[in-house]
């Protein structure tokens, strides 16, 4: 919800806090910087000290500075407090997968709960765009934020009386710092560059030197992890489980593809139909609710076939929906191309990204399950501007 808002709101946000052409970017990037940042530390710290203390913690950091933005008023302020947002986010996200995979055992049980969790997050996506819609239109773009804040303090009540407790773990390890500090550093420094090189130029003084200490920071922590700790913030031995490394390239293609797929069909529908931010959001309805029918059906159906075929499917049904987009023009009807277009990309991601999220969880061990998590969802953040990056380049 809170991602897919900004989409509509950009404009809003951007003109009543007096953001410049170039700076508007960071409605969106400062977020995403420090979510994709954070998530591989805030996945161990899950995996050592327990995935529900963790995630509460986050939904209380979320609600809080999803709260302190909707009184922003100076772009520094909306941006240093969407970057605090950030870290919650990330502090949710892996754990939340933790939870699932270190409560339902490997098998049936499992793949439902993955598919629910899938399904509500593609849903909560389309719902985004139909509240930041009406509360633009209605009351301001501050209350997409104070909605965000209402909810996730409402996760926390309901997590906190519906999450059972875990034991409580002996931990003798302690966290790596070096690690965490070169992790984090080299990640920000990444996907910053991949955030904001279209708006500013891949070569630029601006985003260049980002690039290459991203860089140097990734090769410090890769040298700090093998030589230097005895337990690394990153396991290498996930890296060793085929099935999560062939996942992990997945999600990379199939998130950018996603998100390469949502931002020229939004274009399609403004630019080209010439719909309304409401009505675009009204558009993709069909897309959220025929998502959580399919995420249902498919957690029913995956555990009684081999997974990988499924991807290859999915992203084959993904491309024939993006083919279908292409053909549309300013008299098309949305019940034709559009409608089907989204229902047959649906059908594709249901059938591409649950079967490479169970993939890539199913063969962790229960003290690796946060950390795999994170780097799932480091893929998928790492994917989603890189996808739209090369799309808009070509």
């Amino acid at each position: 919800v809170n991602g897919s808002s900004m989409t509509v709101a950009l404009v809003d946000i951007s003109k009543a806090l007096g953001f410049d052409s170039y700076s508007t970017q960071w409605i969106i990037s400062a977020y995403v910087v420090t979510f994709g940042g954070f998530l591989l530390l805030s996945g161990r710290i899950g995996d050592m000290y327990g995935h529900r203390r963790v995630f509460l913690t986050g939904q209380i950091w979320f609600g809080i500075w999803s709260l302190v933005i909707s009184f922003s008023t100076t772009p520094a302020m909306f941006c240093v407090t969407r970057a605090l947002q950030g870290i919650g986010a990330s502090m949710s996200v892996p754990t939340a997968l933790g939870l699932i995979t270190t409560t339902f055992p490997a098998g049936p049980k499992r793949t439902r709960a993955l598919s629910v969790f899938g399904g509500f997050g593609a849903a909560g996506a389309v719902v985004g765009l139909l509240l930041a819609g009406a509360f633009i239109s209605s009351v301001g773009w501050e209350w997409i934020f104070r909605f965000s804040s209402i909810f996730s303090f409402l996760l926390f009540v309901i997590g906190y009386m519906a999450i059972p407790v875990a034991p409580p773990k002996v931990v003798t390890a302690k966290i790596d710092v070096a690690g965490a500090m070169t992790a984090t550093s080299s990640m920000i420094c990444i996907i910053y560059y991949i955030s904001t090189g279209s708006a500013t130029g891949w070569a630029s003084v601006k985003t260049l030197p980002v690039l290459i200490a991203g860089l140097v920071l990734l090769a410090a922590f890769f040298w700090v992890e093998l030589r230097l700790v005895k337990n690394p913030i990153m396991p290498f031995r996930i890296w060793r489980l085929k099935n999560f490394s062939s996942a992990f390239v997945a999600i990379l293609f199939l998130q950018g593809q996603f998100q390469g797929f949502t931002y020229f069909s939004t274009l399609i529908f403004q630019n080209v139909m010439g719909y309304t931010s409401m009505q675009t959001a009204l558009a993709f309805l069909a897309h959220s609710l025929f998502a959580v029918v399919a995420f249902t059906i498919l957690g029913k159906v995956l555990p009684k076939y081999r997974l990988k075929p499924f991807i290859l499917t999915g992203f084959a049904f993904r491309c024939v929906a993006a083919l279908m987009f292409a053909f549309v023009h300013s008299t098309t009807s949305y019940w034709t191309l559009p409608f089907l277009g989204l229902l047959v990309h649906v059908i594709g991601l249901g059938t591409s990204v649950l079967p490479a999220q169970i993939t890539a969880l199913k063969d962790a061990q229960n003290e690796d399950q946060g950390v795999v998590g994170a780097l799932y969802s480091t893929g998928m953040q790492l994917g989603a501007p890189l996808g739209l990056v090369i799309v808009t380049l070509i």
